[in-house]
């Protein structure tokens, strides 16, 4: 009994220890996201309630979402806008995102979306 607490307190332990306020911008560490003319670097910028995914160097935006930290991670809403009619939104995307400290390199991230790794970033000084 007394080794399952410790197990409990352990995890809640590391799980605090990863949920960190983040803001400013990250650049990934790898060409990893797909565009129409091979792979690109994005960048990940943290404003407030909102998170900006965007082409880097160019800046185009690939997705905005509005972000609610939760605990261990954060719950991303992005609203997808239909062509023909740009004030109006087709329909919503909800994502689980996790930035969790990368193992072999404390000062990057990988960035887990509903489970599943999709970027290794590191912050812009």
């Amino acid at each position: 009994m007394k080794r399952l607490l410790v197990a409990i307190a352990a995890l809640a332990l590391s799980s605090a220890a990863y949920s960190q306020e983040l803001s400013g911008t990250y650049l990934t560490e790898e060409y990893n996201t797909k565009s129409v003319d091979g792979m690109i670097k994005v960048t990940y910028t943290f404003v407030n309630d909102s998170l900006y995914i965007d082409a880097y160097p160019s800046g185009c935006g690939i997705a905005s979402m509005s972000i609610k930290r939760t605990t261990r991670d954060y719950v991303a809403i992005e609203a997808i806008y239909k062509e023909d009619e740009p004030e109006k939104v087709a329909f919503i995307k909800i994502y689980h995102l996790e930035f969790l400290p990368c193992a072999w390199d404390k000062q990057c991230l990988a960035v887990y979306r509903d489970g599943i790794i999709v970027d290794i970033i590191r912050k812009i000084p």
